[in-house]
This record gives structure tokens, sequence and C-alpha cells, in this order.
């Protein structure tokens, strides 16, 4: 869940993208055969190939476009084709690269900070998801998995692992048996004693390759930190521990000895046998937090091409809160870094640090915070039960980006000694209703948050890029206040599941009609809105006349 806040009344400030990319219109000129994949990208999406009408939007000069396409960030192809742009998104193993035109690869991808020598005998250096060349004055020398610029001395190479457990196949409880899988992204540093050595991050595959000490001594270390670098090489994304006991009320600030989880191990040890395996024992669950974390922070970087506001996330084991799981915008100077946003995970016996829906669901937050306008409506909700519009958008929104940060429409969470779960593609919860909305009851009705997340379910898995998304998003729509669609802030507490002393505020707040204004002020297809929304029958969204600026 989000934190209510209303230090800026809800308003954020916020950095917008330029809105001119569209997404491709079915014509005459961009046709699509029957039988199209989805994932092709000359075929926009089911509609196009039903010829369902869609809106139309300004022809772009192809010839003034690279031949072959062009990266629109590190996993989105980008071409153009009789007048309009294309987009499609590459798999999650596969990266974008522009080599005689713009094409999908695998074994591309990079993590930033990560050093190798290109095929000339250059440095590279991976920043923002891409390998750029780097400054070196020396040849570069490969040493295990990495580039130096140099000879580097002494060296180890290792891997790094950490246990974790998924669902079982019931998805009525955790696996019983944990899994090694590999530590992507982690900060790797190491020391002679106490002096710092060398740094760097673990690969895809959890390889790193540190500088050592000439003559191994047996107060040398190898730390793997739950940490990631940001533009500038400073962690600006971690995993700590909040050195609190017990359940505690928000907002409270971190103990003195709060620290961002590390598993240390010994040079020495690591010479014979070159695996961090982190156990379950030790803190394994704070490691698969930050690999939900890493993978948010990572994706989010690549849809809008700037990085969010440094987040951390707290995980202490027996450390609850009063919110249960939630997110907030608040900064926090801590674990020596200052903050701009906090992330809480509960450390109850309920083992939630396993589901990465539910991490994932509490980053769509910080994407919000981060690269649009939170509608700042916090309180008491629950499953099946419809909620106010800026609440319902803004949870909705999140376990929508759950949802694709993890390619699968199925959330899944464990509370009070309860595994449930939703599926977005069926609206079917494993609880037994789904709460639709009425026709009759208007834009602004109180709307159940799956419901949104299915909604965008569809508006995505219809596209051949969720790009789109994204970027209404960060659409002047959704950013500038007062709202089109004129909804405004509420307050409430909750009897039961009821909502009572109910007041509307003066503050304006974005809900999903605004973002569906956005999408088809962009030029989004009115059919794919129709099909996803249902006017008819459910949320009566009039998509042949959105309100745009």
């Amino acid at each position: 869940m989000g934190l209510e806040v209303s230090v800026r009344g809800g308003v954020w400030a916020l950095t917008c993208l330029g809105w001119g990319v569209w997404l491709a219109a079915c014509s005459a000129a961009v046709p699509c055969e029957a039988d199209c994949e989805d994932s092709d990208i000359a075929c926009l999406s089911r509609s196009c190939a039903m010829g369902l009408d869609v809106a139309a939007r300004p022809a772009v000069d192809c010839s003034t476009f690279p031949e072959g396409g062009r990266c629109l960030g590190p996993r989105v192809v980008e071409r153009c084709e009789g007048g309009q742009l294309l987009w499609r998104d590459c798999d999650q193993d596969e990266v974008c690269v522009e080599s005689g035109g713009a094409r999908c690869e695998t074994d591309a991808a990079c993590v930033d900070g990560a050093e190798r020598c290109a095929e000339a005998g250059a440095l590279t250096r991976c920043e923002e998801g891409r390998w750029r060349s780097a400054v070196c004055d020396s040849t570069c020398v490969t040493v295990g998995h990495r580039g130096w610029c140099g000879a580097p001395g002494a060296t180890l190479s290792g891997t790094a692992r950490y246990a974790r457990r998924g669902p079982d196949a019931s998805f009525r409880d955790w696996a019983p048996d944990v899994e090694q899988v590999a530590a992507r992204g982690f900060l790797v540093a190491s020391y002679r004693d106490d002096v710092l050595l060398d740094t760097t991050v673990t690969d895809a595959r959890g390889r790193f390759t540190v500088r050592v000490a000439d003559t191994v001594g047996p107060g040398d270390t190898v730390v793997l930190y739950a940490a990631g670098r940001g533009a500038r090489a400073d962690v600006a994304y971690a995993v700590a521990d909040p050195a609190l006991v017990g359940e505690q009320r928000l907002p409270v600030q971190p103990g003195d000895s709060a620290r961002i989880w590390s598993w240390a191990r010994s040079t020495r040890a690591l010479m014979s046998s070159p695996t961090i395996d982190v156990e379950e024992s030790e803190g394994a669950g704070a490691a698969a937090v930050f690999a939900s974390l890493e993978a948010a922070w990572r994706g989010a970087r690549e849809r809008y091409g700037y990085e969010g506001l440094p987040v951390v996330a707290w995980l202490g084991f027996g450390t609850t809160w009063s919110c249960g799981a939630c997110f907030a915008p608040w900064t926090v100077t801590a674990a020596g870094r200052t903050w701009r946003a906090q992330l809480w995970v509960p450390g109850s016996d309920d083992a939630a640090w396993w589901s990465d829906a539910m991490v994932l669901h509490e980053l769509g937050h910080w994407v919000m915070a981060s690269h649009g306008t939170s509608p700042g409506e916090g309180g008491p909700h629950y499953l099946g039960v419809p909620t106010f519009p800026g609440q319902a958008w803004s949870e909705g929104w999140a376990t929508w980006f759950s949802s694709d940060a993890r390619g699968s429409p199925r959330y899944f969470d464990r509370q009070d000694g309860t595994m449930f779960w939703l599926d977005l593609a069926r609206r079917e919860p494993s609880f037994g209703w789904w709460s639709r909305p009425r026709p009759e009851a208007g834009l602004l009705q109180r709307i159940e948050e799956n419901e949104v997340s299915a909604i965008l379910y569809r508006l995505g898995t219809a596209t051949p890029s969720r790009q789109v998304l994204y970027e209404a998003l960060a659409a002047p729509e959704m950013n500038l206040a007062p709202w089109q669609r004129g909804y405004r802030k509420h307050t409430w507490r909750m009897a039961g599941v009821t909502p009572v002393d109910v007041v509307e505020t003066d503050t304006p707040a974005p809900c999903l009609a605004d973002f569906l204004d956005a999408l088809r002020c962009g030029g989004f297809p009115r059919s794919v809105v129709e099909a996803a929304v249902e006017p008819t029958t459910a949320y009566p969204y009039p998509s042949h006349d959105p309100l745009c600026r």
C-alpha cells in the first residue's frame, strides 16, 4: 500500500517526458495480417487484425528516421513504417542493440557498474543498461569476469547466490524447499583487514571479479551487499536492517545501528571455494527483496531514461510495521546514506519477503512517486471491496506494475497466516469474488483496486509495447493539477469493511479516468480501451471523448 502524504498535497515535483512518441495506428500503410502474432512489430494488437477503429494521430516523416529503426531505451525497439512509429518490447532476457538497424538480442544486457573488454581491446563500462566506452590509458585486460584498465594484480573471481522460496504448486503456502538463484546486481567489496581494496557488481549470473591483496591475510574479506549504484556510482537503492524490534508504528526513525544487509566471507576461503551462498538462516530473505528492488530500479530507468528516487527497503526479521507492507516518499538519513523514499517489508512469521509480487507492488508506488503523481489518498482497504478512486488508482497501478515486472498476471502474498492470490487476466481471486464497477455509478464511483489492475493488464497485453502506459503516467494529463475529471481526495476510517466519517477535501487528485484520458490523448486506440473497460457493462469511461490538455 502507499501511505497518505499531505506535505505536498498529493502533487509531486517531476520531470515530464516528451509526449510526442505515439503508439502506431492501424492504417492502410501499416497492414496487419489476420494471423499475425501480438509480438510482431508490424501488428499493433488484436484490435488491429480485427480492423477496429482507432484514433487519428499525426504522421511522421519516416525519411528522417534511422533505417532499420532505433532503440528507445535499452529494451524498446522503435521503427517508422508508413508514416507511423511502432514500438516493440524486448523479452525479459533481451536488450535492444543498434547494429545495422535496431533489434532485440539475448546476452547483450548488462548490470550497471560492470566492466569488460570490447573486441577492439578497449575498456567498456555498463551505464544505464548499455555498454559504453570508458577512458583507459592502457590496454584493456580481461581477468576472470571483468575487464581491467591495465594489469590488475591479484584478483579473485567467484559467484554469488542466495536461497529463496516461492509459492507451492497450489499457492497455499511457501514451497518446502529452497532453491539457490543467482545474485544479480549486488555490490561486492574486497577488504584488506578494514581497508577497502576494490568494488564491483555481480553480473546477471551472479559472477564477480575483485582485486585482492597480493598476499591474502587472515583478516581479508569479500563482502556482498544488498545495494545498487546509481548514475553517480553512489549507492542509490538498498535493503537495510532497521535495527528495531517488534511492531513499529510509522513514521519511525531506524535505530542507530541500522545497516545495509551484507554477507562477509573470508577471502582465503573463497580462494579455494569461490562461491558466496547466502542461506535462509543468515537473511536470504533480504537478498530476495533486493532482487525485486534491483529489477524495479533497472526496469523503471529503462522505461523513463532517468533514475527514480533513491530508496531504501527496510526488512528486520521479527520487525513488523503498523501499515503491514507499505511505501512512502519520506526522506530519511540512516544506514550511512540519505534516502528520499522508503519501503517497509514485514518481518513476521508470514515470511512475506518471499513474495516478489508484494515487494514489486510496493515498488510500483515508488515508480508513481518517482515518475508521476501520487493521488496521496491513503487509508485502510480490502481485497474485493471497492475503495475511493484515488486510492484505487494508486493501488491498481502498483499491482499492475508488479505483474508487468514479473511477466505474470498472478499476484500472491501471505498475510495473517494465509496465502492468497488473484489472476488479473481472468479476473479470478482465490478468495471467491471479484467486484466490478457499474455503468450507472459514473466515472468517480468507488472501484476495487484489482479491477483497475485488470484494466491496465488488458491495455498492456493488447499492444506490442507497454511503453505507452509508462509514458502516460508522466503525461501532462496525469501531472498537472487540477485534474480534468475533477476528482478530490477523501479521508475516512473503516468500520469493518465499510468506510465511515468520509470527508471530501479540497485537494485535487488523479484517478483511472485521468490516466485513460492521457492514453487516448496520446493516440491510444479507442477500441483497445473499450475492450479493457467494457463501458456498457462495467466502467463507463467515454473513450470517444477524452479530456486533453
